[in-house]
């Protein structure tokens, strides 16, 4: 038997271990992801407060990380391609995290949820990506879903519309990270990326502590520091991570199918910890976010007949 034949099985049983390595570094990312908003609400202190200090600890952390990898500095070669997405990504947490902190979890992380719905038409517009035509159809069966939702909150559940505007506005913030982000990645390391990208989101963060929110920014307690520490390692830097060494050998396809799951383990997170309470016919509108999701995901994911 040749070299090549040998060779073959150890191949294919290599990139089948890296899969499977990669698939629970993918589900370690879901979970980090779908516990961050339970967390905020947690810390007891105001949301663009939380995302701040976030991103002043994240950008130390990264740029640590990117000096102890490359044995280099921060450089203006970094920022200048950074500058668009980071500001977009700054203000994305910052309004996600308000958001939280005026509603409920189940309502903030099932519209944040439709961000596909903006990035998926744009990015074949933008982009000239062909869109498989009625794939975005589907995303009519979500937003139902996110109407009951939104309709059905029990009354005492910290339920608020502005809260709700506020995740609207993350989610066309995210939407534009995203797009503007998309050939970042091309030549440049992870690390590179999210120390150019964290320092920027704090910058932009700042005048909303300060002018927006006045007061805010020192607005820290023991408590919220315990909080925005694990935030910040657990969402700003390990999940971050995982996500870019999953996306080595799990197909984007696979990856943006299990996201769609981060929301409802998002709400089973408020249940347990935060007590929060959901209705029936709002678990039947979250089925139906999902599904529409889910649909929209692997339609486009698939060519064009």
């Amino acid at each position: 038997m040749s070299r090549v034949a040998l060779q073959a099985p150890a191949a294919r049983l290599r990139a089948a271990q890296g899969r499977t390595v990669g698939l629970i570094a993918l589900a370690a990312v879901i979970l980090c992801f779908s516990v961050g908003s339970t967390l905020v609400k947690l810390a007891h202190t105001p949301g663009v407060t939380i995302a701040f200090w976030r991103m002043v600890l994240c950008s130390v952390i990264w740029i640590g990380i990117l000096r102890v990898s490359e044995q280099r500095w921060l450089s203006w070669a970094d920022i200048r391609p950074a500058l668009v997405p980071g500001i977009a990504f700054g203000l994305n947490i910052a309004f996600f995290f308000t958001g939280v902190t005026h509603t409920t979890v189940a309502s903030a992380e099932f519209t944040g949820a439709l961000t596909p719905l903006i990035v998926v038409p744009l990015g074949a517009m933008l982009f000239k990506e062909r869109l498989r035509p009625g794939a975005l159809s589907f995303g009519l069966v979500s937003l139902g879903g996110l109407a009951l939702v939104l309709f059905n909150a029990p009354a005492d559940g910290g339920f608020s519309w502005n809260g709700v505007a506020w995740i609207a506005g993350a989610n066309v913030l995210w939407a534009t990270y995203l797009l503007t982000s998309r050939s970042l990645r091309q030549g440049r390391s992870v690390a590179s990326v999210m120390a150019a990208i964290t320092p920027i989101a704090a910058v932009v963060t700042l005048p909303l502590c300060l002018f927006v929110f006045p007061g805010t920014l020192t607005q820290v307690t023991w408590r919220s520091v315990a909080f925005i520490v694990v935030l910040g390692l657990l969402t700003g830097t390990m999940a971050h991570g995982l996500m870019v060494f999953a996306q080595k050998s799990v197909p984007i396809g696979v990856i943006s199918m299990l996201q769609v799951s981060q929301p409802a383990l998002a709400v089973m997170w408020s249940v347990l910890l935060l007590g929060a309470a959901v209705r029936g016919i709002q678990i039947v509108g979250m089925a139906l976010v999902i599904a529409g999701l889910a649909t929209v995901t692997v339609l486009t994911q698939r060519s064009p007949d």
